[in-house]
């Protein structure tokens, strides 16, 4: 496939899992996305505005004139220097490289420059100007988990929620008034590997990674609590945030630092509903065609004491004993309510 664009663009708030999006990027053949740079383009963004200021100026050609020369000043030519200049920054280890067809970065100080002017679109449209063939992709999250992590947490709660949701309506609205080149994508989403993110790629003109698992489990940014690494697999948790109206508890907690193939093993967890209207009817995973059942109703008599409202939270713990893997295994974890809803909690990877 070739490419759409020619730049790509990560719009997004701190805390909002766009590092990892850069990642995922990155291993698209032909794409360099960088990481943040303080936002240094919106002095340039500035000084376009006062040159623009400048030419709305009385021109004259009068030497003597506080304005002299005004009438001269090419914004077009000034628009061809930022350009250069940006990828020459950006890319001063690649400017040569014919490999790079389409470059970027991600930047986190979208929030700063809507605390400003309470208006992104004029800032979008300038680095739409010095940038070939753009897509802007622009990154959410659920904002219970933003305030929750990083400097978030030492804000007002309130004001912050507030100004994010104020920020995130301006993204809705930059892309329904250019959707051509313009996409959003939720962290959720891309955890998931949901449709819309499959949909990323065919925005971008890309294939969809067939080593998108081997991605999401790598490290990315200051902490990464989705993607628990073992000795020869890894264990990648559903985000809470796409069940949360459904448990007040639901985790897989103890888990073998090792998976030797065709040799038992044992997982135990918790999952507690938010209400006693909801009841865990199984938990289970399936494997080789067959469906394996964990057992429930384990004493778990510590969040029988921290959630007493709920009647299960002292019987609240499951465990799936013996289950045994080959090499190579995929193993997906269901919890079953109500006798019909099925919620996918974690997927475990053998290799």
């Amino acid at each position: 496939m070739s490419l759409n664009f020619e730049s790509v663009l990560i719009v997004t708030y701190g805390r909002s899992g766009s590092t990892l999006l850069q990642g995922i990027l990155n291993n698209i053949d032909g794409v360099l996305v960088r990481g943040e740079n303080n936002n240094f383009i919106y002095g340039l963004y500035e000084a376009y505005k006062k040159l623009i200021d400048t030419c709305n100026n009385q021109h004259t050609s009068q030497a003597n004139h506080p304005w002299y020369g005004a009438e001269e000043i090419n914004l077009e030519l000034f628009l061809d220097y930022c350009q250069q200049m940006v990828r020459n920054i950006l890319l001063p280890d690649k400017k040569n490289d014919k490999n790079i067809v389409c470059y970027g970065f991600k930047e986190i100080r979208y929030f700063e420059v809507y605390q400003q002017q309470k208006n992104i679109a004029d800032y979008l449209d300038f680095i739409a100007k010095i940038f070939p063939k753009p897509a802007f992709i622009f990154n959410v999250r659920n904002l219970d988990d933003v305030l929750k992590s990083g400097w978030w947490v030492n804000t007002d709660q309130v004001e912050s929620r507030n100004q994010l949701m104020q920020l995130q309506n301006a993204f809705y609205t930059y892309q329904k008034n250019h959707p051509k080149n313009t996409f959003i994508i939720s962290y959720e989403e891309v955890i998931s590997q949901s449709d819309n993110f499959q949909l990323l790629f065919s925005f971008l003109g890309a294939e969809y990674p067939e080593n998108i698992d081997k991605i999401l489990s790598t490290p990315h940014s200051y902490d990464y609590k989705n993607i628990q690494t073992y000795q020869n697999f890894m264990l990648k948790l559903t985000p809470p945030s796409l069940y949360n109206h459904l448990f007040r508890v639901c985790q897989i907690d103890n888990v073998p630092n090792k998976i030797l193939p065709g040799k038992e093993f044992n997982l135990a967890g918790v999952v507690i509903p938010t209400n006693n209207q909801i009841s865990v009817s199984a938990i289970y995973t399936v494997y080789s065609g067959q469906v394996i059942h964990g057992e429930l109703g384990l004493s778990s008599p510590v969040y029988g004491k921290k959630y007493p409202g709920v009647k299960v939270s002292q019987n609240a713990r499951f465990k799936f004993h013996n289950i045994i893997v080959n090499e190579l295994a995929k193993l997906n974890i269901f919890v079953e309510i109500n006798n019909y809803q099925k919620i996918e909690i974690a997927t475990l990877y053998a290799s």
